[in-house]
């Protein structure tokens, strides 16, 4: 039987065992967007997402909305932009504020992929139900807790 670090560490290997859980879902999903002929990277999923409805949004909207950094935000967009998936101006009361929204054939694209999350969301929950059905609120708790007081903190109690 081959040894599993990852399992003997714990709680200590925390973050590495959702980072390993959340690229490994990613990878799937990948292959289901390539199955299906989309040029499509899961880690835009949330930003497209959010722009679906046609709204215009600053950067600083979206990384608080999608919780996540503005650098994070950033990244995505430029690729969504170059992509033309993402049309970006100024805001006009603040030329410093970055908008983006989604072009036609952003729109376009979201049209023909709900389809899919639909079907990504069935899976997901039949996973949750059949395998942890108090994943997602034991991971929004943990999220609460940390917005209170963060690991570093924790840990620096610790260490004080």
């Amino acid at each position: 039987m081959e040894r599993n670090i990852i399992e003997e560490l714990g709680s200590l290997a925390l973050a590495t065992r959702l980072k390993n859980l959340s690229e490994r879902l990613a990878k799937d999903v990948a292959a289901i967007y390539k199955a299906s002929d989309f040029d499509f990277e899961p880690r835009w999923f949330a930003m497209i997402y959010a722009l679906k409805d046609g709204d215009e949004l600053a950067v600083t909207e979206l990384a608080q909305m999608l919780q996540q950094t503005h650098p994070a935000i950033n990244q995505v967009a430029n690729v969504l932009v170059k992509k033309r998936l993402v049309i970006e101006s100024k805001d006009d009361a603040d030329q410093r504020k970055r908008m983006l929204k989604l072009s036609q054939s952003g729109l376009s694209l979201v049209a023909q992929m709900l389809p899919i999350w639909d079907k990504i969301q069935i899976a997901n929950d039949k996973l949750l139900l059949e395998n942890a059905s108090s994943f997602l609120l034991n991971i929004k708790l943990i999220e609460t807790a940390l917005d209170e007081k963060s690991m570093y903190d924790r840990v620096n109690e610790l260490l004080g």
